[in-house]
C-alpha cells in the first residue's frame, strides 16, 4: 500500500492527476503495478488527507482548492509555525547536520526533470525543525494542514529558479538556528514564507493567463 501511496501523492502533487479528474480505479492498478486492495487502501489515505474527494457510488476525484481556501491554509500555517518556534529547544549539532544534508539533497533534485521529491525532502527539512517544540498537539495538527499545503508548495516550486531560492533561503534558516536567537528565526522564517507566497502567487497567475 505505501507504495502506491507514495506514487498516488506524487501524481497528484506533480499535476499529472489534475484538480476534479476522477481516478479511474482498473486503470491506475494496472499503471501502477498493484492490486485493487492495495490501491483502494491508498485511496482512502488520500481522501483523509484532503488529496482526494471521495463520492459515494461515484469514486474519488483529485480535490479541488479555492483561492480563499489557500488564503485560510497560509494563515493557519502561520500561525501554529510561529507557536512551534516560540517553544522550539535549539537543535544539537546532530540535528544541524541532519538540517544540511536535508538541504543538500533539495538542491540535487531542484534542477533534475523528475523534481518532484523536493516537496517531501522540503517537508522533512521543516518537521526536523519543529519536532524540536514540547507543543506535541499543535504539531500535530500542523501536519495535518501542511499536508493540504503540499499542492500548493508543489506549484510554487514548479519554476527551477524558484526550487534554488528556496534551498538559499533554508541555508539562512539553518544559520539562524545555529545562532540560537528567537528573533532572527521567527524573522528569517517570515521571509521565507512571504517568499514562498509571492512565488505561488506568480505560478497562479502563469496558470490563470
Amino acid at each position: 500500500m505505501e507504495r502506491a501511496l507514495q506514487q498516488l501523492r506524487t501524481k497528484v502533487i506533480s499535476g499529472n492527476l489534475m484538480p476534479g479528474e476522477q481516478i479511474r480505479q482498473e486503470e491506475m492498478a494496472n499503471e501502477l503495478g498493484v492490486s485493487r486492495v492495495p490501491l483502494r487502501e491508498a485511496l482512502n489515505v488520500l481522501a483523509d488527507q484532503g488529496f482526494l474527494n471521495h463520492r459515494p457510488h461515484s469514486g474519488y476525484f483529485v480535490a479541488k482548492r479555492a483561492p480563499d481556501e489557500l488564503a485560510q491554509i497560509l494563515r493557519m500555517l502561520q500561525l501554529l509555525e510561529n507557536e512551534l518556534l516560540a517553544s522550539l529547544e535549539w537543535p544539537d549539532e546532530n540535528s544541524l547536520r541532519r538540517l544540511k544534508d536535508l538541504n543538500q539533497q533539495m538542491r540535487s533534485v531542484a534542477q533534475a526533470p523528475d523534481w518532484t521529491p523536493l516537496v517531501r525532502l522540503n517537508g522533512e527539512f521543516h518537521f526536523e525543525i519543529y519536532a524540536r517544540s514540547r507543543d506535541q498537539l499543535i504539531l500535530a495538527e500542523l501536519k495535518r494542514i501542511w499536508m493540504l499545503a503540499d499542492t500548493f508548495i508543489a506549484t510554487a516550486m514548479s519554476d527551477t529558479s524558484a526550487r534554488l531560492r528556496t534551498v538559499e533561503e533554508h541555508e539562512h534558516l539553518i544559520a539562524s538556528l545555529a545562532k540560537r536567537d528567537h528573533a532572527l528565526v521567527l524573522t528569517v522564517m517570515q521571509a521565507h514564507r512571504a517568499s514562498t507566497s509571492s512565488k505561488l502567487s506568480q505560478q497562479l497567475l502563469l496558470r490563470a493567463a
